[in-house]
């Protein structure tokens, strides 16, 4: 997969100096450097603040904010089966619909060799290091380590102090399914600004039970009438918080818990609920990119299982909910029939 490399696909190696295709030193933070590397690419109607740029021959793919900055640059290595039959059609459009054959290297060598004994002695999902300014995560092939994703915590947890994580990784033949290499140099810490401190409620506000309910509620009074303020961005915040700065983009799968934490505490005015007339359920919307900035949709995070009456009860002007994404569950959908409201979209 890696170690020989198919020589009709370009190699790949990516050291502290640079990313080099074929020898030749390559700028992969432009998405127009790598169009004149790989081809024409199939680009993807933006999902939230995220556009996807897909060379599907060659199994890569990029995400970039602007369409010319790449983000981070996403090489799939080998199939897993387990993880592709979990994603539906639309989450299959994000990725190349082609494995990269060629010889990806790390500095010269294959990723596993090049993955810190500590990082690979607690392998689990994924293996995370860095190479002077480049971040590397190697996603793991559950298909292939079907054994290590069968594991307990527990028992994890007590091979992690030995070898034996680490040397059922090196022995499977395809261990590593996508490699992401992203350029992140170190930044000096500045003191917070103070802009993302919870504003101070002086008027009564909300409490909503149901926090994917809430999140609704936020999009569309902060992001799509902007009746709310400030408008939350994670990548500013994100850099606004002195010593316990991060960086968004290392979230694919879990919500970001600080953010998390901001928009639960944000206080809602009350006077603000007659304003809401309609919803819009999609994986698209702004917010859920500021708690996921990489997800993709596979799952459930933002799904709406049941709203109480006491959540619905302060929106008497909502008549409105168009379920594009598939969020609402079947009590969360009857109990908003039971108020008048009507319920586009999937069931």
């Amino acid at each position: 997969m890696i170690m020989g490399g198919d020589v009709n696909m370009p190699s790949i190696d990516v050291s502290r100096d640079g990313v080099r295709v074929d020898g030749v030193l390559v700028d992969a933070q432009s998405v127009r450097a790598l169009t004149e590397v790989f081809g024409s690419p199939r680009t993807l109607s933006p999902n939230g603040s995220t556009t996807w740029v897909v060379w599907d021959d060659v199994g890569v793919r990029v995400s970039t904010k602007d369409g010319e900055v790449a983000t981070g640059v996403y090489v799939t290595v080998a199939t897993d089966a387990r993880s592709e039959s979990k994603r539906d059609e639309a989450a299959r459009l994000y990725r190349p619909s082609g494995v990269y054959t060629g010889a990806f290297t790390i500095e010269g060598q294959p990723p596993i060799a090049a993955a810190p004994d500590a990082e690979l002695r607690k392998a689990y999902l994924m293996l995370r290091f860095r190479v002077g300014d480049w971040e590397f995560v190697l996603l793991l092939n559950t298909t292939e380590l079907q054994e290590l994703h069968a594991m307990e915590a527990r028992e994890r947890f007590a091979r992690a102090q030995t070898d034996e994580l680490a040397d059922m990784v090196r022995s499977a033949q395809a261990p590593v399914t996508e490699i992401i290499a992203s350029h992140k140099p170190v930044l000096p810490v500045k003191k917070p600004s103070g802009k993302w401190k919870l504003p101070v409620p002086d008027e009564q506000t909300l409490s909503l039970k149901s926090f994917p309910f809430r999140l609704a509620i936020l999009n569309e009074l902060m992001f799509v009438q902007r009746v709310l303020g400030p408008r939350f961005n994670v990548y500013d915040f994100a850099q606004d918080r002195g010593a316990k700065n991060f960086d968004p983009d290392e979230y694919y799968d879990t919500m970001i818990p600080s953010v998390r934490a901001w928009l639960r505490g944000y206080p809602i005015p009350a006077r603000v609920a007659g304003k809401v007339e309609q919803l819009v359920l999609d994986g698209g919307n702004e917010i859920y990119a500021q708690l996921i900035p990489r997800w993709d949709g596979e799952d459930n995070s933002f799904d709406i299982t049941t709203i109480t009456d006491h959540d619905l009860e302060p929106f008497t002007n909502l008549r409105r909910v168009e379920d594009i994404g598939g969020f609402l569950g079947v009590r969360a959908r009857r109990a908003l029939e039971r108020r008048g409201v009507h319920v586009d979209g999937a069931d």
